[in-house]
């Protein structure tokens, strides 16, 4: 009986490390739902990081797995470059969330949860690799999709030389004598990579402790992933080819790439048996009955430090600063298709011409209450086709026709009272506003029926 009691204390004893994450998670969670929202929106939601649900049980378990071994250890004060280090990605955090630059708040999210986590912890590599675990879950990895796409139309292009099958590539337009096939942005390669780099990552954590070796089997998994990918299509080019397109993997081709990509696992993880000469979880004799220590819970001058920078640099405080007004006027049906905004406004004309309308729609800078720039907003009415598109001053114009009617939009983007037409200095506008607060946008909106070609309607508005 007294074995069975001294047991159960120690594995109690054991586990307290974790209540620091632990706080790190809900203190920052609790503040910044509507963050928490966009990543669930971006990856969990996205096929692309169909892994993303497994990585933060594969960093519990790996903080877990350390603090049974006793490899997670609170710091018993502040230590100035955590506090610093906090304080940077606080300030960074707020200002990405104020003017709404999504790669911006996601990556200011990660320096959060790792700066409190060096602020609560002792620093050590043990403590740090389960919270950079997380970034494979981060929806900002489709910077990387032009790239690899590129990648893979050179790559593809080089293999189909060797097929003998008459082959012209156009774009991302692969022909070839049975039809078209388009190598899109889900031909990047983009999802294999990104597991590749999680698995491989998370095998050198645990199992290699040499330098060289884990660059090796690091190398050897991007490599791997790149060329399964370049090969799932080529193969599924060839075997449109051979089947004049009727396949059902013409429809169902990331299956057929899992089918290609898991063999390749198996070869890398038997190969990296081979390298491995540690075991990260085992517990060191010195360590498996584990005592009771001074600092068995977190530092309270550490969590308030933590707490109170957090709060400060919240999505919640932010809020604060934000109107709520969302009362919508009634527009006309002819009007752009924006599906998040906060209010808008139906500009009237000072000469009563009903064939001009002036919509200025108002975003108040909450993530969830869309922006100016948003990639699902359309500028083109509903029913109308653009023919001609160009940017003069600070307005986009553009020229639309529905069957024999002519029309003229021009659309611009609006912070602090600084127009312009182009969303990458409208971001910027964003950034620099954000220094002082202000997350407030607009987007000024106007339509003018055409009697002929536009021209003369489009001179009159660039003249006022």
């Amino acid at each position: 009986m007294t074995n069975n009691t001294t047991t159960t204390s120690n594995n109690t004893t054991t586990l307290k490390p974790l209540i620091g994450f632990g706080l790190i998670l809900v203190l920052f969670s609790f503040l910044n739902i509507p963050v928490l929202v966009t990543i669930w929106e971006n990856s969990f939601d996205d096929g692309t990081y169909s892994h993303a649900y497994l990585i933060p049980v594969i960093s519990l378990y790996l903080y877990h797995k350390i603090s049974k071994t006793g490899q997670l250890v609170y710091r018993n004060k502040p230590a100035l470059l955590p506090v610093l280090l906090l304080l940077g990605s606080a300030l960074l955090f707020f200002i990405m969330v104020t003017a709404q630059i999504s790669l911006g708040y996601w990556a200011a999210t990660m320096a959060i949860l790792l700066s409190g986590v060096l602020l609560i912890y002792q620093a050590k590599w043990q403590a740090i690799f389960p919270t950079l675990f997380l970034a494979f879950l981060m929806p900002g990895w489709g910077v990387f999709t032009d790239l690899l796409q590129n990648i893979s139309i050179s790559a593809v292009t080089y293999l189909m030389s060797y097929s003998g099958i008459p082959t012209f590539v156009e774009g991302n337009f692969v022909t070839i004598p049975a039809g078209v096939f388009e190598i899109a942005d889900g031909c990047s390669g983009l999802r294999y990579l990104i597991v590749s780099l999680a698995i491989s990552s998370l095998f050198n954590f645990l199992y290699i402790k040499d330098t060289r070796k884990a660059l090796m089997f690091f190398a050897a998994a991007i490599l791997g992933a790149l060329i399964t990918n370049w090969i799932r299509i080529t193969a599924l080019i060839l075997i449109g080819e051979y089947t004049n397109m009727e396949s059902d993997l013409m429809e169902d081709h990331n299956t057929f790439g899992w089918y290609l990509y898991i063999p390749f696992m198996f070869l890398l993880f038997m190969w990296g048996n081979k390298l491995a000469d540690h075991d990260q979880l085992a517990v060191p004799k010195t360590t498996a009955n584990i005592t009771p220590s001074e600092n068995a819970q977190p530092a309270l001058p550490n969590v308030l430090i933590f707490a109170v920078v957090i709060a400060l640099s919240s999505t919640a405080v932010n809020t604060l600063l934000q109107s709520n007004v969302t009362t919508n006027i009634e527009t006309t049906e002819i009007k752009p298709i924006i599906k998040r905004f906060t209010n808008v406004e139906h500009v009237l004309s000072n000469t009563n011409d009903t064939s001009t309308i002036y919509l200025k729609y108002y975003f108040n800078g909450a993530l969830d209450h869309g922006k100016p720039t948003a990639h699902d907003n359309v500028y083109i009415p509903l029913g109308w086709r653009s023919v001609e598109q160009k940017v003069s001053g600070n307005w986009n114009y553009i020229t639309i026709v529905s069957k024999d009617k002519h029309a003229l939009i021009r659309y611009s983007f609006d912070i602090n009272n600084h127009q312009t037409a182009y969303a990458g200095a409208f971001k910027k506008l964003r950034i620099k506003a954000a220094l002082s607060g202000n997350s407030e946008t607009y987007l000024h909106w106007q339509y003018t029926t055409c009697i002929k070609n536009c021209e003369q309607e489009k001179r009159a508005l660039q003249a006022n």
